[in-house]
């Protein structure tokens, strides 16, 4: 089978590498700038690649469009010229319905078109983030038809191969639920830390108060703008028809706050969302997976955090984020130490404690 993956970023990194350590005999060819092609040849996420697109084009079997979503419609035309007959044509995509009616126009001969969405990714920008691991146990939006599935099983196995659930949507329900399990979470993060830095600036408590819960919620707030840019533009219907519903559901709330019987309707509102929460499959990926702290207080000296990050080094345990939260000069300070996983964390502990860490 060969496959040609455009854009060698994350996402596209990570299937290459994924697909390549499932089944080596694959050929994947990769279409960026020279300096992403030299770090997935390096990564071996790809057999090789080019700079000219037709040429990778004409022999591909699966074809990936990794890119962002106003570069991935001014790509389709090209790849609708140049794709054999018989190709199979996807994308990564975060909104489907733009993609998908441009797709409609420009596939008429050659190829089969089918919107896709991984729900998994990286904080992280480029190929130096791509994991092989990233699709296992992520569901894997597809937009087929039922007469669509039948030709796309070439698709479906690799997918599944990698690790990936995938899951049938058509493009309008996939854009309607993306606007509020998705992009609406987006828009409520930076809504709150907007709120909170107009108030920080009156009076400092605010951020040196914005630990626990807050800073979970708002996590997504720092996710670059580059790529929401398109996502706000490509589903804007479906984003404001949920920023409007939501500000009904708030409306609602500030009312119900002022009634004496706030605590009956608050108290079956607070059941509901727990049971919905409770519900979430816990065994499913994101886009951006939780991570798990652990904090650790260290003494004041020279070499302190070389000591414990070799240690985690050595343990070949990876820290995923760590944030210094309080120094006591000439005392010490206590760290908050992100792993993807509890098994890390928890394993991160054990070193730690070995190596004399305290951990809080």
């Amino acid at each position: 089978m060969n496959i040609t993956i455009i854009g060698l970023g994350v996402i596209g990194g990570s299937l290459g590498l994924a697909i390549k350590q499932t089944d080596p005999n694959i050929t994947v060819t990769g279409y960026d700038s020279v300096g992403h092609i030299d770090a997935a040849l390096h990564r071996d996420a790809i057999d090789f690649g080019s700079i000219s697109l037709p040429s990778l084009l004409h022999d591909a079997d699966i074809i990936f469009v990794c890119t962002p979503v106003h570069t991935i419609i001014k790509l389709l035309p090209t790849i609708a010229k140049y794709c054999k007959r018989s190709a199979i044509i996807t994308d990564v995509g975060s909104t489907k319905s733009e993609i998908a009616n441009t797709a409609k126009k420009v596939f008429r001969k050659n190829g089969i078109f089918i919107g896709g969405h991984p729900m998994a990714g990286s904080e992280g920008k480029g190929i130096e983030f791509a994991d092989a691991l990233l699709f296992q146990n992520a569901t894997y939006v597809l937009c087929a038809d039922t007469t669509q599935k039948k030709r796309i099983t070439k698709l479906t196995s690799l997918l599944h191969s990698i690790g990936a659930r995938v899951l049938f949507l058509s493009a309008k329900d996939h854009d309607t639920i993306a606007a509020s399990i998705s992009h609406l979470p987006q828009l409520i993060a930076v809504a709150m830390m907007n709120m909170v830095e107009r108030k920080n600036k009156k009076h400092h408590g605010y951020l040196q108060l914005a630990a626990g819960g807050f800073r979970d919620i708002t996590r997504i707030a720092s996710s670059p703008y580059g790529m929401w840019n398109d996502i706000l533009a490509s589903n804007n219907t479906e984003i404001r028809k949920a920023v409007k519903e939501f500000s009904v559901v708030l409306s609602q709330f500030e009312k119900d706050l002022q009634t004496s019987s706030r605590r009956n309707t608050f108290a079956q509102r607070f059941r509901n969302a727990k049971k919905m929460r409770d519900a979430i499959p816990k065994n499913s990926k994101g886009f951006l997976q939780p991570v798990h702290d652990i904090f650790v207080s260290v003494d004041d000296k020279p070499g302190v955090l070389s000591q414990m990050t070799t240690a985690l080094y050595k343990a070949n345990i990876n820290i995923k984020d760590m944030e210094l939260l309080k120094i006591r000069e000439g005392r010490g300070g206590t760290f908050r130490l992100s792993f993807d996983s509890k098994i890390e964390a928890d394993k991160a502990k054990k070193v730690l404690v070995r190596t004399k860490i305290n951990v809080l």
